[in-house]
């Protein structure tokens, strides 16, 4: 079992090898600068012939061109490992962009990189897929008790403790309004104001009253003179506006004496 799996990676590797190998041969001709240009048509012949684009039957007329080719084979390979050079210089800034390291640890981290692919990453997503499934569990646990909880408090607020307190709260302060309101009428039967002030109210209204239907007296006397001044003309109107006059400074004597009135002069 162990000589298979050893028969079968050196198979794998030399596979893998040939298709390296072959594929950047047949790139060299487009990245190979210092290669010669008689030697782009030769390498792209001997590519597809390794590709097996070529009959069989074809292979002696090409002959001479596969000939040229194994006689620079020693400047192909030059150009092959120079690009091969160039690609693994890639690969190691792409394993390791901050420190890039030598060509020659390249198959170790190659390596390190195929263990925490296959072992590693696995494990690790694995716990943080299952912390993250039990973190959103507690988050939907945490949103159904604010949930709850707030369902609670709507309806405590409605029809629960709050809103019956709230209801006791405006009777109370509409009791002491009525309570308030009782005792300053009680205030007022058991402490009558003095004789003195009650003998001003009523001459002060007896005052008024006289004063208003006077007032009503002169309005109906200024409205009846003011149909006869408009039937009178351009004459009538001047004794309108002197009549007018006459009517607003009895109107000032007549509110500075309820001014008077007012003050209890």
């Amino acid at each position: 079992m162990l000589t298979e799996i050893q028969t079968l990676t050196s198979a794998l590797t030399t596979l893998h090898t040939t298709q390296i190998l072959t594929t950047s041969l047949s790139t060299l001709p487009s990245k190979g600068i210092d290669l010669p240009l008689d030697l782009h048509a030769v390498i792209e012949i001997v590519t597809a012939q390794l590709n097996g684009q070529i009959s069989a039957s074809d292979r002696d007329i090409l002959s001479s061109d596969i000939g040229f080719f194994h006689s620079n084979i020693g400047l192909i390979a030059s150009a092959l490992s120079t690009q091969l050079v160039t690609i693994a210089d890639y690969l190691c800034m792409i394993a390791s962009p901050s420190s890039v390291p030598p060509i020659s640890s390249l198959a170790n981290i190659a390596q390190t990189l195929e263990n925490s692919a296959t072992e590693s990453l696995p494990s690790d997503l694995q716990a943080a897929t299952t912390h993250l499934t039990n973190t959103l569990t507690t988050l939907l646990n945490t949103h159904s008790t604010l949930l709850s909880t707030s369902i609670k408090i709507l309806e405590q607020t409605q029809q629960g403790a709050l809103a019956r307190h709230t209801k006791s709260s405006a009777e109370l302060l509409q009791t002491k309004a009525i309570l308030l309101g009782l005792q300053a009428k009680i205030h007022t039967l058991l402490h009558p104001p003095p004789p003195e002030f009650v003998d001003a109210l009523k001459e002060y209204r007896k005052g008024l009253g006289g004063g208003k239907r006077a007032l009503w007296d002169r309005e109906a006397l200024a409205r009846r003179e003011l149909e006869l001044y408009g039937k009178a003309g351009e004459k009538g109107m001047r004794d309108l506006a002197k009549r007018k006059k006459g009517l607003a400074e009895e109107a000032e004597r007549i509110e500075a004496e309820i001014s008077k009135l007012q003050r209890g002069e």
